[in-house]
């Protein structure tokens, strides 16, 4: 079927993909429920040369790579992709993500002199959800980077913008009330921001914590999105977080495989975090890992030496069936382990990384999102019988 054709057929889709996820679903007695979140990578909001939004649709506008963008893209005359985003159409994405009983998404965060930007470009999906109409339907937390938290010494305003978004009502908390803050960890930012010193990011961390409390708030519970388990764990100490989790979790570009190997690969992974850290852990569950687009067409913004990186390996993408049951290992895993996972809180690598093989949402060649109808038994469990 032609682009045009699923763009043709996408309301009628998702009409019939709202109706099927209102049919009665089973009661729960009144338990702590897992929690699925997806990760949000924004770069399909703009349309800004030298932006990741402009390199977003060059990876995404070779014609066999037009299926896996969004939905609110459009054809030009040239037959190249370009993102025609909406308040309209991310109400879509909104009325999707609720249906199918997603619980939040996590907003990778990027910024401006070492402080959240909400301006910034990357940031328009942020701006669009906070002010739509149906914000209530799905909540959202941050995913604050080494260079949105300030710098050493001077992180007061930084950690202040962020503390600002904890008082929105659909901001993402756990079950007794603490704001949900993921933390993506580079060890690259470290020397420019931070003097090269992790006690020095850890004291914005504790004055984070104390603005929040000092104003009424609940201590926020903070993850760190880091690999492997074991340096995850060293920052983890050093920076007094939480709990450990992963932006990603793959087999590294060269290698191959199909979806239930990266999938035991990813189990693994979930045990590994237990076995090297004291802390909490949150298991990241992958809809696959193929950056194919990305090699094809290299971003600007990504500097790594693509001679060395073998252009044909990939993951397989989920099938809905298999995404399913990755979501079930993961509510057995939090189920099994309710001292180390006491939130039961989970996160879906993602909503939106189409150019890396990683998107939940309604796309060009899967308008209906049949990845998260199928999923959606084991997204909405309990949710009935919920505290």
């Amino acid at each position: 079927m032609s682009v045009i054709s699923y763009l043709s057929t996408r309301r009628t889709l998702l009409r019939g993909f709202f109706a099927s996820l209102l049919l009665p679903t089973r009661s729960y007695p009144k338990t702590r429920c897992p929690i699925f979140g997806a990760i949000r990578w924004d770069a399909q909001y703009c349309d800004t040369r030298g932006e990741p939004c402009y390199e977003e649709e060059k990876a995404l506008s070779p014609q066999h790579w037009q299926f896996r963008a969004p939905l609110h893209s459009r054809l030009t005359d040239s037959k190249t992709l370009q993102f025609n985003a909406t308040e309209a159409s991310f109400d879509e994405e909104i009325r999707v993500a609720h249906a199918a009983g997603l619980g939040y998404w996590a907003y990778l965060a990027y910024g401006r002199d070492g402080k959240l930007d909400l301006a910034h470009s990357m940031m328009q999906g942020l701006k669009y959800h906070r002010r739509s109409g149906i914000a209530d339907q799905m909540n959202y937390c941050l995913i604050a980077t080494l260079d949105t938290l300030g710098r050493a010494n001077g992180f007061d305003e930084a950690t202040k913008r962020i503390h600002g978004l904890f008082s929105d009502h659909n901001y993402q908390r756990t079950q007794d009330g603490r704001p949900l803050l993921f933390l993506y960890y580079l060890d690259a930012l470290l020397p420019s921001y931070w003097n090269g010193s992790l006690v020095e990011l850890g004291k914005s961390m504790s004055h984070l914590r104390n603005q929040t409390t000092s104003s009424g708030g609940k201590n926020p519970y903070i993850v760190l999105l880091h690999a492997p388990p074991t340096t995850a764990e060293t920052v983890r100490k050093q920076i007094a977080v939480d709990a450990i989790s992963a932006y990603g979790i793959n087999f590294g570009p060269n290698r191959s495989g199909t979806y239930p190997e990266l999938q035991r690969h990813v189990e693994q992974y979930w045990e590994d975090e237990l076995a090297h850290s004291s802390g909490s852990v949150v298991p990241t569950v992958m809809v696959g890992w193929d950056s194919r687009p990305r090699k094809e067409t290299p971003p600007a913004y990504d500097k790594r030496d693509y001679t060395r990186i073998d252009k044909r390996a990939h993951v397989t993408i989920a099938t809905p069936s298999e995404f399913s049951f990755a979501c079930r290992q993961a509510s057995r895993f939090m189920s099994n382990h309710p001292d180390r996972c006491p939130y039961q809180i989970a996160l879906i690598y993602s909503w939106n990384e189409y150019s890396e093989g990683g998107a939940l949402a309604p796309t060009l060649g899967d308008s209906s999102a049949s990845m998260l109808r199928t999923a959606s038994e084991v997204l909405k469990a309990c949710r009935t019988g919920e505290n």
